[in-house]
């Protein structure tokens, strides 16, 4: 297949679809990401998925078939084995008069072609589809959730075990919550306890999602698998318990983090699936302008002094400071963290899990962690006084502390931990820069569309200098939106990306925060320096048909 690269890379330069400069970026970038520079190409939206199908199969002289357009009949679609079909990235999609019409990855493969022949008894006839497409189709013609799980629930009910296997069906419905989940994307998958029955609910780019209901009489059961796979007390009903599950994935091992909490109609699970590509994200990836990424690339450089990452739950902060952190991590420094929890393994760093009952909090690891002389600490967050001390402390003594706070903006951020007992001259001389992040859904590349806006429908709900700033003078805007196809799942959203406020504390900054100004005078001034708010960026980002200025709305606001 790397001839295949090749003839794909070269046509794309000479199309002028890309410049050589910016496509060896892309090469090292695939490198360093492990994936496929087709992958990459697509992320970047240098081409769409049937775009690059499309030439890849003319490139080659194969059919080409686009999968989003075609109406899969799911009998002719079963005519191959699931385990097949995953395996070899290949499906039937119709009977003809000539034969059987099949959409796989490599057209060339006469070894499959031979033994579909023979399964099936019918002449091949080979069409190359996109592997995105492929997946997708794989996925959309699994049995329905809700399917599956009344087959799981009737033989539950029947109290007996499901055919081809000797676990029981509690067992089987756990896995199938969790598979689903892993294949769904889902951040979140909630088991909530009802007065008649359990809902089950994935958060899904940030939003929620209501999957299926179960009777309330397999509650209990299911709450019970789940805290064996994370080894909590199974006669614990009254107390709240944190765990962690090892779950594998398409041979691929993720962690899950799992909390139990009594409610008045039961106990309430939530399981964080903590996907493996959050972790080798880079700074790159995350959705940073040139500018911020400047600012952060030029701290992390500083031998000593504080960087904090601030946002609500789930706005990415983790995923932030490990993306920072995988750029620290060189043999000559000693890097060290206290979390809570520990959500990803990183090789050549010593990480500490927060453990209160062994009294094992971010104060006492932190002060241990000191001792030990590490170059770079990371503290998953500063919760309290005593931990703030010891983190300021730290990088006024040649550590450069990396850690996380949840304040609204940047600027928030220096009042609070004025709050925290921090003296004005302690945080002025430590803080070198603070990030201020949310998490925007992207629109689907897909089925993305763009429209005219008039300025005077969306005038007051963006503020009047950015709007003239977009403007330019023009009564309306091209802007965008997904109209919704298979691959989004009819969202018109696919993924998402951060929008960020970067504060740099400089000389004039620091005079202000020594002089305990609030908030907003060192906001004004930031902005004045350049600084880009959160609100700037994700319009910014609207403007360039990333997101939609309904998603900026909901999750940034002004």
């Amino acid at each position: 297949m790397a001839d295949l690269n090749k003839k794909l890379l070269d046509f794309l330069v000479q199309g002028k679809f890309i410049e050589q400069k910016k496509l060896d970026q892309l090469l090292i970038q695939a490198k360093n990401s492990k994936k496929p520079i087709e992958e990459i190409l697509l992320e970047e939206n240098i081409l769409k998925d049937s775009e690059l199908g499309q030439i890849t199969a003319d490139l080659n002289g194969w059919k080409f078939i686009n999968l989003k357009k075609e109406e899969i009949d799911p009998k002719i679609f079963r005519l191959i084995p699931k385990a097949v079909a995953e395996n070899q990235k290949v499906f039937a999609l119709e009977k003809t008069d000539k034969g059987i019409k099949v959409a796989m990855t490599n057209p060339n493969d006469t070894q499959l072609i031979h033994l579909l022949k023979k399964r099936m008894g019918a002449e091949i006839l080979a069409f190359y589809a996109t592997e995105a497409d492929i997946h997708t189709q794989l996925f959309n013609y699994e049995e329905d959730l809700e399917g599956e799980f009344e087959k799981l629930i009737k033989a539950y009910a029947q109290d007996v075990n499901i055919e081809d296997s000797n676990d029981s069906a509690i067992v089987k419905i756990v896995d199938l919550l969790l598979n689903q989940g892993y294949e769904k994307k889902a951040s979140d998958i909630h088991i909530e306890p009802q007065e008649e029955s359990l809902t089950v609910r994935f958060r899904i780019d940030g939003v929620m999602h209501d999957i299926t209901d179960i009777p309330k009489t397999l509650h209990d059961s299911i709450v019970t698998r789940i805290k064996v796979m994370s080894r909590l007390r199974t006669d614990e009903h009254q107390v709240p318990q944190d765990g962690k599950i090892r779950y594998v994935f398409d041979k691929s091992p993720v962690d899950i983090r799992v909390s139990i909490v009594p409610t008045t109609k039961g106990e309430n699970a939530v399981l964080r699936l903590l996907s493996e590509n959050a972790r080798q994200l880079t700074l790159e990836d995350l959705g940073l302008a040139e500018d911020g990424y400047n600012k952060i690339s030029n701290s992390i450089k500083k031998p000593w002094g504080m960087m904090l990452v601030t946002g609500p739950t789930g706005s990415g902060k983790t995923t932030t400071l490990y993306s920072i952190l995988k750029i620290l991590n060189k043999s000559e420094v000693n890097i060290a963290t206290i979390e809570d929890p520990v959500e990803y393994n990183i090789n050549g760093i010593s990480q500490i899990q927060v453990n209160p009952k062994a009294d094992l909090t971010f104060a006492s690891g932190l002060r241990s962690i000191v001792r030990q002389d590490p170059n770079i600490i990371m503290v998953g967050e500063i919760r309290d006084e005593e931990t703030a001390g010891i983190a300021v402390n730290s990088a006024m003594t040649g550590h450069l502390v990396l850690s996380t706070l949840h304040t609204n903006d940047a600027a928030t951020t220096l009042p609070r931990l004025l709050d925290m007992g921090i003296e004005p001259f302690l945080i002025s001389s430590t803080v070198n820069v603070v990030i201020a992040q949310r998490l925007v859904r992207r629109i689907c590349s897909n089925c993305i569309q763009s429209s005219q806006t008039k300025i005077s429908e969306i005038k007051g709900r963006i503020p009047d200098d950015l709007l003239k700033k977009i403007a330019k003078g023009k009564t309306a805007i091209t802007t965008y939106h997904g109209k919704g196809c298979q691959v989004c799942k009819n969202t018109g959203y696919l993924g998402r990306i951060g929008v960020f406020e970067i504060l740099e504390i400089d000389k004039d900054v620091r005079a202000l925060i020594t002089n305990n100004a609030d908030a907003d005078k060192i906001k004004e001034l930031a902005i004045k320096k350049g600084m880009t708010t959160m609100f700037d960026d994700a319009v910014g980002k609207m403007v360039n048909g990333v997101t939609t200025l309904e998603e900026i709305l909901r999750v940034v606001k002004s």
